[in-house]
Order: C-alpha cells, then structure tokens, then sequence
C-alpha cells in the first residue's frame, strides 16, 4: 500500500537573490547619478579664481531692480523684462565684458529674481546680485 504523506508546500521565499538585486541596482543608481548635472545657476562668489583682476565699481554697472511688488528698475526706471533684455543685450554688443548688478528687494518675488539671473547666464553677461544687509 502506497501511502503518501501530505507534502508541505513552504511559502518563504530565498532572500539571497533579492538582497544580490538590490545592491546591483543601488550601485547603478549611484553610478549613473553621478553622470547627471543639475541645471542650476552658476553663480561666482566673492573670492573665487573665476572673479576679475580689476574691480568693478557700481557707476560702471547697469543697476536691475526688484521690488517687493515684482515690478523691474532698470537704472532707477520701471521697465518691462522684455526690454531689459534688448537693453542688456545691446550693451553687451558695445562692451564685451558688460556686467549688471541685480539689487532685489527684500520681499521681492524669488521667481523675479531668478528670471533675471536666468536671463543674464543665457546671454552669457555677469551679474552680480547685492545682497540686502538688513
């Protein structure tokens, strides 16, 4: 008489495999992360190789102004973004190496603040941003 007895099915499953999984794709992520840059701004802070030899004094700059408002000065005059750029753009064709100060208000939106910086990195003209000392 062939009496079997009931075979147990186990419901575990081997960890061994998933633990070697995981580390190969932890490695590739940390890897391939290492390829990818930010798009951020590049900014030269006071003090870096990248600074000029001469310095600038601020009656040579173009002064962009934001307000607590969000509305742009240039020089002192309320204008448009759109013609801050055809004014800086302009300039940079007189004088190579233009710059502009970027003096925000305090309670100045941030994203008016970046949309000036990004428009300085993308006609390729350096900005230097004055901080508020209060």
């Amino acid at each position: 008489m062939g009496l079997r007895g009931k075979k147990e099915i186990s419901g575990e499953l081997g960890m061994s495999s998933m633990t070697d999984i995981i580390f190969i794709l932890l490695m590739f992520f940390m890897m391939i992360s290492t390829l990818v840059h930010p798009s951020a701004l590049n900014l030269a802070l006071p003090g870096s190789p990248k600074t000029s030899v001469k310095p600038i004094s601020k009656d040579r700059l173009d002064d962009i102004a934001v307000t607590a408002s969000g509305a742009y000065l240039f020089n002192g005059k309320t204008t448009a973004l759109s013609i801050i750029k055809t004014n800086i753009q302009k300039a940079k064709i007189r004088k190579p190496t233009y710059s502009v100060m970027v003096s925000p208000d305090a309670k100045a939106p941030v994203e008016n603040v970046v949309a000036i910086l990004d428009m300085t990195q993308q006609l390729n003209i350096s900005a230097i941003l004055a901080a508020d000392a209060n």
